[in-house]
């Protein structure tokens, strides 16, 4: 079994930036899994800590994708 790691906000700066780093890698495997494995389409946008864009989409465009959801009617998005 893994540690327990208490979930709260990491104030330290430097400690928030690289644990941001570390995660974003396994956020973004677990992503393509997910696309791959169910046939999905699955577009994930993360900002750093210090302001940078991290993106995924298993689509040639992520703006596809996003299009999509946002062109859905109200009552489809919230399911």
């Amino acid at each position: 079994m893994g540690r327990k790691i208490d979930m709260k906000k990491i104030e330290d700066v430097t400690k928030c930036q690289v644990t941001f780093s570390k995660r974003r890698s396994s956020l973004i495997k677990k992503a393509n899994e997910v696309a791959v494995c169910c046939d999905v389409d699955v577009a994930f946008v993360a900002f750093s800590p210090s302001g940078r864009v991290s993106k995924f989409c298993n689509q040639r465009r992520i703006e596809d994708v996003l299009n999509r959801y946002v062109n859905l009617p109200v009552d489809k998005r919230l399911k």
